[in-house]
């Protein structure tokens, strides 16, 4: 498990995000967007509240895994 996940605005997430090879997908209901990451062959689509101030590290440690991240991809993203 990756240590020092920081809480992150969305924005900056989104940064990361696109970094790791996600890409926008559409915009969904009320305040989130919807990204897609193609990972071993799969489809893996995940909204984000955009509208949110702060997000907490465990719900950033969670949008990581819906991506499919694995430990060593989620710490070279941060570092």
């Amino acid at each position: 498990m990756p240590k020092n996940v920081p809480s992150l605005k969305p924005k900056e997430l989104i940064r990361l995000l696109k970094r790791g090879g996600c890409m926008f997908h559409r915009e969904g209901k009320g305040d989130h967007r919807i990204y897609v990451r193609y990972c071993q062959g799969k489809k893996r689509v995940v909204p984000i509240d955009m509208g949110a101030g702060e997000l907490s590290p465990p719900y950033v440690l969670r949008i990581f895994r819906q991506f499919g991240f694995t430990d060593d991809e989620i710490e070279r993203l941060l570092s």
